[in-house]
Formats: structure tokens, C-alpha cells, sequence
């Protein structure tokens, strides 16, 4: 009868794939660029009149209470009109000198208690300018500036998990930063996104004035990673429709939406779904597998699967005996020859090669 083995026996026999000695890629230091403000402009606007009128009106209380230490130079008695001409005046730092405080309790009153209220109202109108004139003027010059920028660049449509791998595996891969711009409605994402370096666009990227401004017309590429696949056919009818020649790349949930998928426009649809499926179906029955193909389909993993044009050194070469790589298939005039199917061929300039190498340098 077979002996059962033992977790630890087991355990020592786990397949593992050693990682190359490779420096982290470290993200450079980035700027957040958002397109509009989260709060209404004007629900923000009324809260900060409303602050500063609060605050005017504890003013006048704390003066008209004191109203005995303030004296008025053209008369003996301060009325009600003249207690709200001296706290706006006051308060705007504009004091006349017609009206004064006399006593030492007026006096510590308006050095420790209206002066404060004055600096806060100030800070309150220098915010407002700055979040309503010069922000709005200063991001208007960095999209400017962005979308001169953007060419042959990457659009990644929802910063989620699949969106973030996404773009970690296009770092990784080589892709600069500047190269990828990010369009999420949630302000976390994008905060996430740049830090990375990578520009983000705060908003819905159904709309298309927003994919207008990541320049989707000029990018080599975009990559459509929303929650939903009704929106994200919705989405890939809109990028078709800016940008005819881009290539779309679209990542769903369910496979019965691929025929509406390509009839929208979609140039590869990748399945979450069926792929993960696939891959726990494997790991019932083998150990090795699953993570040789994570490790294959990974930048940093020890082996690579790669599509590229033949090189020079390669052309005339059997397909079955390149040395160094393992070609698993060619394109030749948009004919997909693969080795499983088609008998192996002389290797031509204009080939394009899809082959596993090794990741180690040299």
C-alpha cells in the first residue's frame, strides 16, 4: 500500500521560481492633475460667504457688547449703524481711525479676538482666489503643457486592481511614466495612480471631453479597465469613435459580451473571468503550472513571453532552432503559423516571432 506523504515532504518538493537579482523600480516623485473641482463651485462658494458672514456677525456681538470701550471721535454715543461700520472696517484691515477702542479690555479684545477673525476671512478669500482664478489658470497651463506631451502614449481607463497591475507591469516592462495618463472618478485612485508619476484625470471616462484631453486620438494604446461591462462597451464606442486607429484593449467580467465587444470596437478583450478560472482548473491537478505562467506572463519572471519582429541574426533560421529562445509562433503576412499546428519554417525579415526567452541579461 502507498504511503501518503507528509506535509513536509510535500512542502520540500514545492516548485518555486528563483527571482533575478534586479533593483526595485522606484517611482519618482509625481503631481496630481485634476480637471474640475469635487464640490460644486458654487455649494463651496455660498459655505465660505456664509463662514465669513458668521464670522462678521460674532465680531459685531463681541463689539457691541464692549461698545463701552470704543470711542467715536465726532460723537459721544456709538449706535448700531456705526458698531457695523467699525467691525467691517476692522475686520478688512481698512481702520480710518474715526473709532477707536479706548479701554485695555477693547483693546485686548481686538488683539486676541477680532485679529484672528480677520486673518481667517483673509485666508478664506486668498483660498477662494486661489482655488477659483488661479488653480483653474495654473491647470489649464499644465494641460497645456501635458498635451503637448502626449504622443503615442498609453490611457488607462479606471485605476482598480486589474488597472493598477496593468500599469505596474508597463513600469516594469519599460514604459516611462510620462507615458501614461490615468482617468478614474475616485480622487483615491488617482492619488494612488500619481504617485507613481503617471498624470490622472479626475472624472468619468465615458465622457468625452475628458478623453479628448488625454489626447486619445494620438496614443499608441488604450486600455479600457472599468468595474462594469455595460460601460465598458459604452466606453470603447466613445474611444472608437474619437480615435479610429488606436489600438483598444478591454478587460470584462462575462464572456457572452465579446460579440458586442468587437462590434463596438475592441482590438483584444481579455476575460478576468475565464482566465482565472482556467488557472484554479489547472492548479487542482498540477503544481507546476500555474505559477510557471504567472512567472511567464510577468516582466521580472525568470522567463518571458514575448511578440516581436524577427532580428536580423534570426532570419534564416529554422523556427525550431533559434538558439536562445523558444519561438511558439510567427506571423507571416497575418497568418498566425504556430508550432503545434504547422511544420517548421525558415525564419523571413518580415516575421514577426512570438517566443519565450529568459529574463537573465546576456
Amino acid at each position: 500500500m502507498p504511503q501518503k506523504k507528509s506535509p513536509q515532504s510535500r512542502q520540500s518538493h514545492r516548485f518555486r521560481l528563483p527571482r533575478l537579482p534586479r533593483g526595485s523600480w522606484k517611482p519618482p516623485r509625481a503631481q496630481t492633475l485634476f480637471t474640475r473641482p469635487y464640490v460644486s463651485p458654487r455649494r463651496m462658494l455660498l459655505h465660505r460667504l456664509l463662514l465669513v458672514a458668521a464670522l462678521c456677525l460674532l465680531a459685531f456681538t463681541v463689539l457691541y457688547l464692549d461698545r463701552r470701550g470704543l470711542r467715536d471721535a465726532s460723537r459721544d454715543a456709538l449706535g448700531i449703524i456705526d458698531l457695523m461700520y467699525f467691525t467691517m472696517v476692522t475686520v478688512a484691515t481698512v481702520g480710518y481711525g474715526d473709532i477707536v477702542p479706548v479701554t485695555a479690555r477693547a483693546r485686548l479684545i481686538d488683539a486676541f479676538f477680532i485679529v484672528p477673525i480677520r486673518i481667517v476671512i483673509w485666508f478664506v478669500f486668498l483660498g477662494t482666489a486661489y482655488q477659483f482664478v488661479i488653480q483653474r489658470v495654473i491647470e489649464e497651463f499644465r494641460m497645456k503643457r501635458l498635451q503637448k506631451q502626449l504622443h503615442e502614449h498609453i490611457v488607462v481607463c479606471g485605476y482598480g486592481m486589474s488597472g493598477s497591475v496593468a500599469i505596474r507591469e508597463l513600469l516594469e516592462s519599460g514604459v516611462k511614466p510620462e507615458a501614461i495618463v490615468v482617468i478614474d472618478p475616485q480622487q483615491t485612485a488617482l492619488e494612488a495612480a500619481t504617485g507613481l508619476g503617471i498624470a490622472g484625470l479626475l472624472g468619468d471616462p465615458v465622457r468625452e471631453d475628458l478623453l479628448q484631453q488625454a489626447q486619445v486620438r494620438e496614443a499608441r494604446a488604450v486600455i479600457i479597465s472599468v468595474s462594469d461591462d455595460a460601460t465598458a462597451i459604452l466606453l470603447t464606442l466613445t474611444v472608437r469613435s474619437i480615435a479610429p486607429q488606436t489600438k483598444i484593449v478591454v478587460r470584462i467580467q462575462e464572456q457572452t459580451f465579446q460579440r458586442q465587444l468587437r462590434q463596438a470596437g475592441a482590438d483584444v478583450i481579455v476575460s478576468s473571468t475565464k482566465i482565472g478560472g482556467l488557472l484554479l482548473a489547472d492548479a487542482v491537478e498540477s503544481e507546476y503550472i500555474v505559477p510557471f505562467i504567472n512567472d511567464l506572463l510577468s516582466t521580472r519572471g525568470r522567463v518571458t513571453l514575448l511578440e516581436r519582429p524577427a532580428e536580423l541574426h534570426e532570419v534564416g533560421c529554422w523556427s525550431n532552432a533559434v538558439p536562445g529562445i523558444v519561438v511558439i509562433g510567427l506571423v507571416r503576412e497575418g497568418t498566425v503559423l504556430s508550432f503545434y499546428e504547422d511544420a517548421p519554417c525558415l525564419i523571413q525579415p518580415d516575421d514577426v516571432l512570438m517566443v519565450i526567452q529568459s529574463s537573465r541579461a546576456g
